[in-house]
């Protein structure tokens, strides 16, 4: 009786530990994102800004946009960034607003937008790029954080001329 409760044991443990092993490899596969104000609502002025790119570089010729979704009036461009990202590498940018002179709440934000405009030169043909990280912090006037939005994948998007856009709410 005893031996039958040992093995009972071991198989009830085996189960569990595949199951945990089974959860946690999904776990490492999938990146969910997250976002969302930190603390209470703040006038946002500044920004971090870092992109990541995967087996697919983005020039130094490409410029890439990101709107900040949700806010009155529509979407609020930032400062735009430059590429030279290359493959397998972050780059992290300090931006602010489009417009120096505006500013959004971090309560209003709903996600961002971005778009990657790819500036042809003499013989080349237009950008691709996969986009496999993106992390932008928003902060108040004092710089405390104010709003973080981040997203991980293989890749999060392939932007290309066809597809230029991604959106991420949050």
């Amino acid at each position: 009786m005893a031996m039958q409760s040992v093995r009972a044991l071991k198989r009830a443990i085996t189960g569990v530990t595949a199951a945990l092993l089974v959860t946690a490899g999904f776990a490492a596969t999938a990146s969910p994102a997250q976002a969302g104000r930190i603390g209470a609502c703040a006038e946002m002025r500044a920004f971090t800004l870092t992109l990541g790119s995967g087996g697919d570089d983005l020039r130094h010729n490409s410029e890439v946009v990101v709107w900040l979704t949700g806010t009155p009036g529509g979407d609020t461009e930032l400062q735009h960034v430059w590429g030279g990202i290359p493959n397998w590498s972050n780059r992290t940018y300090s931006i602010s607003y489009q417009n120096t002179n505006w500013h959004v709440n971090s309560c209003s934000v709903t996600g961002i937008r971005v778009r990657m405009i790819s500036h042809n030169g003499t013989f080349e043909t237009n950008d691709n790029w996969n986009m496999q990280s993106i992390t932008l912090h928003g902060f108040s006037d004092g710089g405390a954080p104010a709003y973080a939005i981040s997203a991980n994948g293989d890749p999060v998007k392939r932007f290309t001329g066809s597809a230029p856009e991604w959106t991420r709410r949050g």
